[in-house]
Order: C-alpha cells, then structure tokens, then sequence
C-alpha cells in the first residue's frame, strides 16, 4: 500500500520521470520513445515554471515510487469552484490492484474540497476496462460528451499568421 502520497517537487523529478516515460512504455507497447534525458528535463521545466501541470507521487513503505497522477487546476468554472483535471492516473504493474489508484484518487478528492475545487474531470480510453471499473466503483458518473484532440500535425496549419509562430 502507498504510505506517502503527496505533491512532488523539484526533488522529485526524476522520480516522476522514471514514472512518466514507464507510463508511456506502458500505453504505447512497441513505440519508440524519447531518451530518458529528455523525460527529466521536462518535468524539471513543469515543475520548476509552475506551468499548470502538477504531480501527484505515491510511495510504498520502502519508499518505492509506484503511483503518479499528472493534474491541472482550471479555474474559474462553475460558480467559481474550478475543477482538478487528471490527465493520468499511472500505478506501476506490481502495485495494481493493491488500493494505490484509489488512495491517490482519495489524495485529489481532499486537496479538491480542501481548496474550494468543485469536481474532478478525467478520461479514459474505450478499451481500458480496469481503470473504468475503479473509476465507476469510487461513484464517478460517466459522461456522454465528444473528446476532440489537435494533433500535432495540425497545429501548424491552425496556428498560421499568428504572432510568434
């Protein structure tokens, strides 16, 4: 079970980058990833710059990492409550299923009701039964919405005549 679950800091880094670039082997089996180095220098840069993405860091009582939530707080939203956007929820292989995706999900829900926040918002995709079944069994209510995404390669084109582009 995950004994420290807390914001990371600059600390922290690469910690979460080792999590990071495992989240993304894990989600994207076969695919060429950037070099570790760059996985670092990224999240020192979003931590260091207060960008709007935070961390959220699990350990077990040997102190291993073995969870990480990435999140973003949007504000003003309705009735100016804002909402915690988790973008990714990872637990490492050989701590699923032991309550550490559910204590992190307990972490955000107190620091959202701690700080005036008013809902959590998160997706997953179609295929990925095991995180809708925690997600349904914690009381999340799924919604009928369209998920759209730009990606990278139409960004250029969107971005045309703007300033610094």
């Amino acid at each position: 079970m995950a004994d420290d679950i807390r914001f990371a800091n600059i600390g922290d880094a690469a910690a979460v980058a080792q999590l990071v670039q495992e989240m993304d082997r894990h989600y994207r089996p076969g695919e060429g990833l950037r070099p570790e180095a760059d996985y670092r220098r990224i999240v020192e840069e979003t931590i260091a710059c207060h960008e709007g993405t935070r961390f959220v860091l699990a350990r077990d009582g040997a102190g291993r990492e073995v969870g990480l939530a990435c999140l973003a707080i949007l504000r003003p939203g309705r009735d100016l409550r804002g909402l915690l956007y988790l973008k990714d929820l990872y637990v490492v292989e050989t701590a699923r299923g032991l309550g550490i995706g559910t204590r992190i999900l307990g972490f955000l829900a107190g620091f959202a009701i701690k700080n005036d926040i008013g809902r959590i918002d998160f997706t997953t995709d179609s295929d990925n039964v095991a995180a809708q079944r925690l997600y349904s069994a914690l009381g999340a209510v799924a919604k009928e919405k369209v998920y759209y995404t730009l990606p990278t390669e139409m960004l250029g084109a969107l971005a045309t005549g703007w300033p610094d582009t």
